[in-house]
């Protein structure tokens, strides 16, 4: 399996680049995003690859950063969605985005992708609200206000043992059920509700 990919960049095209390793032409699909990060051709380069291997055929696909092949990882295991859709999303949203999406479950954000529909980005939603996605590092949580009382109750969350993915979800879902800023307790109390009924 190859995991990355050192050489130097042959060329680019509208849906990845050929990187030179000793020779050896290798064709990368990528996001729009990782493309726009390239150096340029002639220069030396170094992708993050998830090496994709089907019964009739293989295909590399590579990563600037690896927040955005976890990602890329994660919504493979969407039912629908393949190769070509989840680098589209990927072209569409930074991994930070793509979380913000996912947290407060916006279908109609995802379909801004080209390939995804509202089944797919439906699916999307459902399927990784509820996975870890913390490997995203100093990700936005995008929660209506970013005031004490909410980050205070983000902090207690935490430190009853719930991911900061999960604490956000809740948080946000009590936020736009009371319409306005409940106390902290009170926000706790309820995120605490919100998590216990969909475990």
């Amino acid at each position: 399996m190859i995991s990355k990919l050192s050489g130097t960049l042959d060329s680019i095209l509208s849906d990845g680049a050929i990187i030179d390793v000793n020779g050896v032409g290798y064709f990368i699909h990528a996001s729009a995003k990782t493309l726009a990060q390239l150096p340029k051709v002639g220069e030396k380069i170094s992708l993050m690859i998830e090496h994709i291997i089907r019964q009739d055929h293989q295909q590399l696909c590579g990563f600037y950063d690896e927040n955005e092949r976890m990602c890329f990882r994660l919504l493979l295991g969407v039912q629908g969605v393949g190769i070509k859709v989840a680098l589209a999303i990927l072209s569409v949203f930074t991994p930070d985005e793509l979380l913000s999406a996912i947290v407060h479950q916006d279908k109609t954000a995802l379909i801004r992708a080209e390939g995804v529909g509202p089944k797919v980005a439906g699916r999307i939603v459902l399927e990784l609200k509820d996975k870890k996605l913390d490997f995203i590092q100093n990700a936005p949580l995008s929660l209506p206000e970013k005031s004490s009382p909410i980050q205070d109750a983000l902090a207690g969350l935490m430190g009853l043992g719930y991911s900061k993915t999960e604490a956000a979800g809740a948080l946000s879902a009590v936020i736009q059920d009371a319409g306005s800023e409940p106390p902290v307790a009170t926000l706790i109390k309820l995120a605490l509700q919100k998590l216990a009924s969909r475990g």
